[in-house]
């Protein structure tokens, strides 16, 4: 059973006098910022002075500072920057500034699991990674309520390193809802995975697929639209709420026989396979270096797909009944 914790295991001083540097102010570090502002921490942010980060940031009433200020005046160092960008901006810009005893806090475990920088043996290397995007780590906050988070200790320098990870989930708001415990490890490997196979990969070439099929059958795509990707929230909000059981007592008996009849044959043992072999190439590290070697590339994986995506009759189908239906 997962250790889970709460506001009553958060020694919320211990990061009461701490400056907190958040470095990499986009989705989730603009939230984190936000949230341990108005918990009553001390946040700076860096970012680059001619960048939109720093205008944002400014405009949020933070003192903002270049990147190689922040790590200067930092005690704890939040990186909330991309994976692939973690690197060059921690060699480059902060390494040559940061004191030898600074906190180095991510919300992904990706550059220590893959070990893509080396950080002092006197620094504590912590993480809390909430369990969801940036604008629900900010809006349940306002609302009084909590996201979920991991946290996990890398390196204890200090003797403190799980209080401090503990009292910075508080501030964000994160035990209000319950926090678990586990590794870099583990939260970098069921994370890649869950979106590959999942969330980011396996669900939408789903719809994709299911929507070709439709349509080269000469159903209408507005109709394949609907059915194969709009009607995919009903069902992932009757998941979230009522879990997989609750999900199939809530739909048609229709649906839930063809559901049983038709899944297995789609997840198969091929299928299965291939599951094992996305995770193999997580956990080995190919995927990191593959995703590493491609990502400075003009024409990489991403970049390609995004592009054929945007301009697929699927994507076109949705833009054109957003005109005309109200969602």
């Amino acid at each position: 059973m997962a250790t889970i914790l709460y506001e009553d295991c958060a020694k919320k001083d211990i990061l009461k006098d701490k400056i907190i540097a958040v470095i990499g102010y986009g989705n989730q570090g603009r939230a984190h910022a936000l949230n341990l502002r108005d918990s009553g921490f001390s946040v700076i942010v860096g970012a680059r002075l001619d960048g939109a980060s720093y205008e944002q940031a400014s405009k949020d009433g933070f003192t903002t500072y270049s990147i190689e200020e922040a790590a200067g005046l930092s005690e704890l160092t939040v990186l909330t920057l991309p994976d692939e960008q973690i690197p060059r901006v921690y060699y480059g810009s902060i390494e040559p500034h940061a004191k030898p005893y600074t906190t180095y806090l991510f919300a992904h475990g990706f550059a220590i699991n893959y070990k893509t920088i080396t950080l002092p043996k006197t620094a504590d290397i912590i993480m809390v990674a909430p369990t969801g995007p940036g604008h629900q780590v900010r809006s349940l906050y306002l609302a009084h309520k909590g996201l979920p988070a991991l946290v996990a200790v890398e390196q204890d320098s200090s003797g403190q390193a799980r209080e401090k990870a503990l009292a910075y989930a508080d501030g964000i708001g994160s035990t209000r809802a319950g926090v678990i415990e586990t590794s870099f490890q583990e939260e970098t490997i069921v994370d890649l995975f869950c979106e590959q196979a999942v969330l980011c990969g396996g669900i939408p070439e789903l719809i994709k697929s299911s929507f070709e099929t439709l349509v080269k059958n000469g159903y209408q795509p507005e109709l394949a639209y609907i059915s194969c990707l709009k009607e995919v929230k009903l069902i992932a909000d009757l998941l979230f709420d009522r879990g997989l059981d609750g999900m199939r007592r809530a739909i048609s008996n229709t649906a839930r026989y063809g559901a049983y009849m038709t899944g297995p044959e789609l997840i198969d043992s091929r299928t299965r396979h291939r599951l094992d072999s996305a995770l193999e190439r997580i956990e080995s590290g190919q995927f990191a270096r593959i995703f590493l070697e491609d990502a400075d590339r003009p024409d990489n994986l991403a970049r390609t797909m995004q592009a054929e995506e945007k301009n697929s009759r699927l994507n076109k189908t949705g833009a054109e009944l957003k005109k005309n239906l109200t969602f």
